[in-house]
């Protein structure tokens, strides 16, 4: 009686762990099917968003310099921290401030964007700032 018991209960178990598969293969299916989908538009959406600038990821000669430089303690991408967000540095010029923008880094200043002061940078050349500010302008 106990050794029948114990096929039977073996026969259950075996049963058991091998049923149901044709469930778990549509779910598998549907995870791929799913997971293909989320790739296809994440890979969608990063083309919409290729134009969106970021410093970190630019190889552009500004972008490498804003790093450099102590630029990102008052600045930040779109977002205003002490300084003007560099977006709305570019909403607001264009580029034919580009001189004197490139002139107001090096100078420094203050009026422009509230009561906080722009520090110089006399280190920078002419040429470096300017990279900075055609940088920057293309967050419009």
């Amino acid at each position: 009686m106990t050794k029948r018991l114990i096929i039977i209960l073996c026969v259950s178990f075996l049963l058991a762990g091998c049923g149901g598969n044709s469930t778990n293969q549509k779910s598998t299916a549907d995870t791929v099917l799913a997971d293909s989908a989320a790739v296809t538009k994440t890979h969608d959406s990063a083309r919409e968003n290729s134009n969106t600038i970021s410093i970190m990821t630019s190889t552009d000669e500004g972008a490498a310099l804003i790093v450099k430089n102590d630029c990102r303690n008052c600045h930040k991408e779109r977002e205003k921290l002490i300084g003007p967000a560099f977006s709305e540095v570019a909403k607001r010029y264009g580029h034919y401030d580009i001189d004197s923008l490139a002139a107001k880094i090096i100078k420094g200043g203050s009026g422009h964007w509230g009561d906080a002061p722009m520090s110089p940078h006399p280190s920078l050349s002419m040429t470096d700032a300017s990279a900075i500010v055609r940088f920057i302008l293309k967050y419009k």
